[in-house]
This record gives C-alpha cells, sequence and structure tokens, in this order.
C-alpha cells in the first residue's frame, strides 16, 4: 500500500516549517532548480550507465529513492554522525548544500550548513549535496548514513 501523496506533501511541509521555526537558514527550490540540480546529481554523483534510470526515480510521485544504492559505489562508505556536516562542506568557501528528499517528486531545498544541527539532518533521510565540495552525504529510512566523496581516488573512469 502507497502512501497517500498528499499526506507525504503535508509532512513534507511542516518538516520545513518546522526546520525554519528552529532558524535553519532553508529555501525550497521550484521545479526548474530542482531538476538542474537532481541533472547535476546525476551527471556527478551517479555511475553514467545508471544516470538515467536514476533521474527516472527522481521524477517518481512519491515513491521511495535510496540514494545509497544509487551514489557511485566506487566512492561511497560508511559514515559516522559526528561531524558528518563539518565533512560534506570541509574546504569549500560556500556553505549551502542542496538536499533531496527521499520521497521521489519533492523539490530540493538549500540549506545553509550551519544552521543545521547534525541531529536533525541525520535524523530527515534524503541526501545533503555540496557540489563544490564535491561531496555528498546520503541518510536511509533506518538513519544509517553513507558519504559520497569524489575527491578521492582520483583518476576515475567515469569522469
Amino acid at each position: 500500500m502507497r502512501p497517500d501523496e498528499r499526506f507525504l506533501r503535508d509532512t513534507f511541509r511542516e518538516q520545513l516549517a518546522r526546520l525554519r521555526s528552529l532558524r535553519v537558514d532553508l529555501r525550497t527550490l521550484g521545479p526548474r532548480a530542482t531538476e538542474e540540480h537532481a541533472a547535476r546529481l546525476a551527471e556527478e554523483f551517479v555511475e553514467p550507465d545508471r544516470s538515467f534510470a536514476f533521474r527516472r526515480a527522481l521524477e517518481g510521485k512519491g515513491g521511495a529513492v535510496d540514494f545509497e544504492k544509487w551514489l557511485r559505489q566506487d566512492r561511497l562508505s560508511p559514515r559516522e554522525m559526528r561531524g558528518c556536516l563539518e565533512w560534506l562542506a570541509a574546504g569549500a568557501e560556500e556553505l549551502v548544500c542542496v538536499r533531496f528528499d527521499r520521497r521521489a517528486g519533492f523539490p530540493a531545498v538549500t540549506l545553509l550548513v550551519r544552521t543545521l544541527d547534525e541531529t536533525w539532518a541525520c535524523s530527515w533521510p534524503g541526501v545533503y549535496v555540496h557540489f563544490a565540495a564535491g561531496r555528498a552525504l546520503a541518510v536511509t529510512v533506518h538513519y544509517e548514513l553513507f558519504q559520497c566523496d569524489l575527491r578521492i581516488a582520483m583518476g576515475s573512469p567515469y569522469r
């Protein structure tokens, strides 16, 4: 049985409102900006032979997207919570990341990393992407964390 789409969207809006009340600096992106960031995520963080299927999964209606299964396996490793947001933006001047929800078809959100508590971030399934740093942090529905770091193992055959 699939969850009600309207219920999922209401829950998503409530989550954003709660984070705003906690003074998290965030902005919900429109469809075009979400699509542009999704294309970049697929281009940079997903293996080329899987990027089309990944984009189709992201465009679905409310279905689950398990980002840890789509991210480049040659750059993916388990991550502990402590220091995960610091790791995400390390070495980058810009401290804004893009977050994609685990539920397909939802808008992406930009977040100012320093305004988000690690505990909150790690309890919100989806993926946080810092394009400038070349890093992504996936949070599973079971609150497991996986890091994808494009700067390790340079010389990959993919890019």
